[in-house]
């Protein structure tokens, strides 16, 4: 439903984006998600109609919409917006606002479609309101209501949870998933909120350096990152040193132990490299021979995230601990590596 080819981006001499290659899959739900700063928004726009391209090209239903040669008007291009600050129109009831959408249609038909749409949504019962008697939440789903109404091909949504407050932000992503769901449109999504990309898509851009820096599931992003950079930005993660070794297969050594590698990466034998640990990769267990010693910790109900330091080797590691494992700072517990992915980067040290 969505393809970007070799899109490039700018505002004047000022590069935003470069070579931008990803595609969406008709009902799929993707999201960007980078830094603030990284060219977000400004794709967006550019697919919405609001920016042009520089060079390369987007497709919406396999119809090219904006080249060199061709830039579509906004309203030819079968695409619903929800914008950051939802854009209801204040002077106007909640129904007359998903009414705006549909002004092609005959009087009576509008009224039936913008009310399907409000029941949708829950807001069966805020039809004559005005938006200003809604709250964030509320107001948030008139906009999605109002943006779905005309049966959009494709629906971009602009940090859509920014507004609400922060306990919400993730159980409103479920239900908003949930209701494109429902209706099967295409969706791409753009925040800076990890938890919102995990909670709403399927499909994750990580946007940083003027690039895609890796276009792929959660899932992969987590445990199978393409690049340092996304191996940081996502979820938490500490690197430790090893060496690359070859004696019947290829393996890394760490301080650890010894890591095997699936192949060789490309390193070669004796190379130096970084491995990548997960909170979730380190195991409690209190009769490892290996000691490390709590320098942070943050409880998190269920588990506490430790911070620990490994002995002689100046490293640390983190480990998310069941919480009736309760360890203070200055102590020391036993710790195991348990690495399924083991994702190694060439050191700078080398």
């Amino acid at each position: 439903m969505l393809t970007l080819e070799h899109l490039s981006l700018a505002y004047g001499t000022i590069e935003v984006l470069k070579q931008v290659d990803l595609q969406l899959e008709t009902g799929e739900i993707g999201c960007i998600l980078g830094p603030s700063g990284c060219g977000k928004t400004t794709l967006l726009q550019a697919i919405a109609g609001f920016h042009p391209a520089q060079s390369g090209r987007i497709l919406i239903d396999r119809v090219c919409v904006n080249d060199t040669q061709t830039n579509l008007a906004p309203d030819a291009r079968g695409v619903g917006v929800v914008f950051q600050d939802f854009a209801l129109f204040p002077h106007m009831s909640v129904l007359k606002n998903v009414e705006y959408g549909l002004h092609k249609l005959p009087k009576a038909q509008r009224t039936q479609v913008a009310t399907e749409h409000l029941l949708l949504v829950g807001l069966e019962d805020y039809l004559h309101v005005y938006p200003h008697e809604l709250s964030g939440g509320q107001q948030q789903r008139a906009a999605i209501a109002r943006a779905v109404a005309p049966k959009p091909r494709l629906l971009l949504l602009d940090e859509p949870f920014s507004s609400l407050d922060p306990q919400l932000r993730e159980r409103v992503a479920v239900d908003v998933r949930a209701l494109i769901k429902r209706l099967g449109i295409t969706s791409l999504l753009v925040t800076h909120d990890q938890n919102e990309a995990f909670a709403m898509a399927d499909k994750i851009g990580i946007f940083a350096e003027h690039k895609c820096q890796q276009w792929d599931s959660a899932y992969a992003l987590y445990h199978q990152p393409s690049t340092r950079f996304v191996a940081n930005f996502i979820g938490e993660s500490t690197f430790i040193s090893g060496e690359v070794m070859h004696q019947d297969q290829w393996y890394v050594n760490t301080q650890l132990g010894r890591l095997a590698l699936t192949h060789s990466h490309n390193f070669v034998e004796n190379q130096r490299v970084d491995v990548l640990v997960r909170p979730d990769d380190i195991l409690h267990q209190d009769s490892s021979p290996l000691k490390a010693t709590v320098t942070d910790r943050r409880f998190r109900g269920a588990h506490i995230l430790y911070r620990l330091n490994l002995p002689n080797f100046n490293e640390e590691v983190l480990c998310l601990a069941p919480s009736h494992h309760n360890h203070q700072i200055g102590e020391s517990f036993g710790i195991r590596l348990s690495i399924e992915h083991v994702i190694c980067f060439a050191s700078d040290n080398n």
